[in-house]
């Protein structure tokens, strides 16, 4: 390893191990991420700055800022014994949101090709565009990672609701495959938080079904090790591998989205995850996964192993020595670490080398792009907190490196270190009682998350308005317009304003499936701000942008529902318990009818066709629908939530009348 990169690295190491190092590095790392920063502090403006930044962190992590840059440090890699790079392109793709953001689904689903003629996204050709100029930065035997949500929201939205994306992304991906295949570069798909992967997955299984036709993947798809449904999932996927006759593509990870997946999805204990991942590890290379290598054939696989355990990946390579040695049938297998992190671990496994006299094909996975784009896409401030959360070769660290928890009592501070006892132990958490002006001081972001009733007392603390100046305030009270809000937090020009934005997540936020209102901000709101309250609140179920003249209806139709659908529900329990269905197995029947009917609807089928789909002649699901039309059940479904909107307006403090209120107020 050249000198400078052995001095630049044992300074990274020695930051990244040392807290009170850590937290303030990634804090300046954010501070220059912000934008509109003066010469003095912009990362591509200020010749010093960049240089600062290009000698240590950005030359430790990422490939390069031009075409010439970045091919020199592809060639520089491979000089070192590695099989190849792994490449990726840093650029976040900017686009107005109050343009481009879908204002319904139907909107979507207009883009999509319904009635009329499908839109051009810019959005999804900027992100098509972008992945073509890293094709040609790379050459046969290397890998292009790419990261599909980064379309643009149109795609991001119909991977959320489990749809199709649009037309022009899948043609995107084909042309985008075509190219690589006829280059010998193979693909990786990474994965991404849970809200999107289902959709990601049955997208790289398509691609795997038409580009993965020889026993030499070029499609990967990627696993996530920590996730206890993981194995299944991957033997599902092996399953089609070995009906349609393709070569599956498994990259195996532990996993990247602890701080924003649902935890009860995640195993308990990192020793349960490194356990799933050495067993799904070692059984692709005995070629023994479920009931495949034991009662049924072990289809054609290719694995890669992205690991920085270096425990993990020497067991997986020696292995498949020991397989190879004794004439025992095993699969391809490759590795990869991150560019700048675990380079021990590479060039241990670099000097494994077989009977054969060949190392193991061992990759770099690094980024490129301007220093600015790549502070901007958190891939040098997130990369070194990332080592300390996962230990692993991963798609997207957390989108912010502190969060500050502000309660009113004892319990309610116990409760949440216990609940988040590891994140504090981190010092990515701080819980604190009573103290929001230095929390405000210490934060970019402000969630208001308050009684309604005590959103004017707590904003006119003393002090707070002057720490909130030139920040984003996100509202998720109840009753308090965006006006209302502004007008208790006087500024007199824009740089010291308070930014406002009013959300409206419901209680199914709980179990992050919440149906969350944001409501069209003023037209003057950074769009980063914008940006960072979807991202917010996509990470706890769907988000929908609203016209500040719905929102009252929205405090009905996103958070009354539940409420109701849970009447319904309990209903139809006492209903089952009448005819002999005993409660707890009625609970789980109507439970996961209401859950697949949900899916079905969400997946673009019409209510009316799910319905006629159920019944036949003289059958027993017409008999009970004609009971529920007899008893005028969508009349009074229809004015309950009538009346729950009605109510909403009044709350709001809002005199406008609506043809179809249940009340007529002036």
């Amino acid at each position: 390893m050249p000198m400078g990169m052995l001095l630049r690295s044992l300074c990274i190491a020695t930051v990244s191990s040392n807290r009170l190092l850590l937290h303030p590095s990634l804090r300046l790392l954010a501070y220059f991420d912000k934008p509109d920063r003066s010469v003095l502090f912009n990362v591509n403006r200020n010749p010093v700055l960049h240089a600062i930044l290009k000698k240590t962190v950005y030359n430790q992590f990422c490939a390069g800022e031009t075409l010439e840059e970045t091919s020199a440090c592809v060639r520089r890699l491979k000089g070192l014994g590695f099989k190849g790079v792994i490449l990726t392109y840093a650029k976040e793709l900017v686009h107005d949101h109050n343009a481009a953001a879908l204002d319904s689904v139907d909107d979507q689903a207009g883009s999509q090709g319904g009635l009329g003629t499908p839109k051009f996204d810019a959005v999804v050709e900027g992100w098509r565009v972008g992945t073509s100029k890293t094709i040609d930065l790379i050459e046969e035997g290397d890998i292009l990672a790419v990261k599909m949500s980064g379309a643009g929201p149109a795609v991001a939205n119909a991977f959320t609701r489990g749809i199709a994306p649009p037309q022009q992304f899948l043609d995107a991906l084909d042309e985008i495959a075509s190219k690589c295949k006829e280059r010998g570069i193979q693909i990786i798909v990474d994965a991404e938080s849970q809200k999107f992967q289902d959709s990601i997955d049955r997208v790289a299984l398509e691609l795997m079904r038409k580009f993965n036709r020889q026993e030499k993947a070029v499609i990967y798809n990627t696993y996530q090790a920590y996730l206890k449904s993981t194995l299944a999932t991957i033997e599902q996927h092996m399953a089609e591998a070995d009906r349609d006759s393709f070569t599956m593509g498994l990259k195996l990870v532990r996993g990247a989205y602890i701080l924003s997946d649902d935890r009860s999805f995640i195993h308990d204990t990192k020793q349960d995850t490194d356990n799933a991942y050495n067993s799904i590890a070692h059984g692709a290379l005995s070629q023994q996964i479920g009931i495949f290598g034991n009662s049924r054939s072990f289809p054609s696989l290719n694995l890669f192993l992205a690991s920085h355990n270096r425990e993990s990946v020497l067991s997986a390579q020696r292995l498949r020595q020991q397989r190879v040695k004794a004439g025992l049938p095993t699969v391809p297998v490759a590795f990869g670490q991150l560019h700048g992190m675990s380079d021990e671990v590479s060039f241990s496994l670099l000097q494994e080398v077989g009977e054969d006299g060949k190392s193991p094909d061992v990759f770099k996975c690094s980024t490129w792009g301007t220093m600015g784009e790549c502070i901007g896409t958190g891939n040098l401030g997130t990369a070194i907190l990332k080592s300390l959360i996962t230990a692993t070769v991963g798609d997207e660290g957390p989108n912010f490196d502190r969060f500050i928890a502000c309660v009113h009592s004892d319990a309610s501070k116990q409760r949440l270190v216990n609940q988040f006892k590891e994140q504090k132990n981190a010092g990515i958490l701080t819980v604190l009682k009573d103290h929001n002006i230095k929390a405000t001081q210490d934060s970019d972001i402000i969630i208001l998350g308050v009684d309604p009733s005590d959103v004017e007392v707590t904003l006119k603390q003393e002090g707070l308005s002057q720490a909130l100046k030139g920040k984003l305030l996100i509202s998720v009270a109840a009753g308090w317009t965006r006006e209302s809000l502004e007008r208790l937090l006087p500024s007199t020009n824009e740089s010291g304003r308070t930014w406002v934005i009013r959300t409206l997540p419901n209680i199914a936020a709980q179990v992050s499936q919440s149906l969350t209102a944001i409501e069209d901000p003023h037209p003057d709101t950074p769009a980063h701000y914008v940006s960072a309250t979807e991202s917010i609140f996509n990470q706890i179920g769907q988000t929908v942008r609203v016209a500040p003249r719905l929102m009252n209806a929205t405090t009905a139709v996103g958070g009354s529902t539940p409420a109701m659908f849970a009447v319904i529900c309990d209903a139809l329990i006492d209903a089952a318990v009448a005819v002999g269905v005993p409660r707890v197995y009625a609970q789980v029947m109507i439970y996961q009818s209401m859950k697949g009917t949900a899916e079905m609807l969400q997946s673009g089928i019409h209510p009316g066709v799910l319905k006629d789909q159920g019944t036949s002649p003289e059958g027993c699901t017409i008999g009970g629908l004609m009971v529920l039309e007899e008893a005028g059940v969508r009349g009074g479904l229809g004015r309950a939530l009538r009346e729950a909107v009605t109510i909403a307006r009044l709350m709001g403090g809002s005199g406008e009348l609506h043809v179809n209120d249940t009340r007529q107020f002036r």
